[in-house]
């Protein structure tokens, strides 16, 4: 059927919740059985699905090129009335 690779995590009772899209992708149902390697992560990076701020990256209207450099010059210059 495939693989995926995520992180589970483990409930109170000792059951394994299984993030639900993995569970999509691997069509997993309900008495369904999984091979499952357990590994206890080192550090834990956030990931760029995670950061929903992430997806509004590129979609505005450029600026000026030199916006970075220059970002304080536009943001306080006196604008006409």
């Amino acid at each position: 059927m495939g693989a995926v690779t995520c992180t589970a995590t483990v409930r109170e009772d000792g059951a394994l919740a299984i993030p639900g899209s993995a569970r999509r992708r691997l069509r997993l149902r309900k008495g369904d059985e999984v091979e499952v390697t357990l590994a206890k992560p080192l550090a834990r990076a956030p990931q760029a699905s995670q950061n929903p701020l992430l997806g509004l990256v590129g979609i505005g209207k450029g600026g000026p090129a030199d916006g970075a450099e220059n970002h304080d010059k536009y943001l306080y210059r006196k604008r006409p009335a």
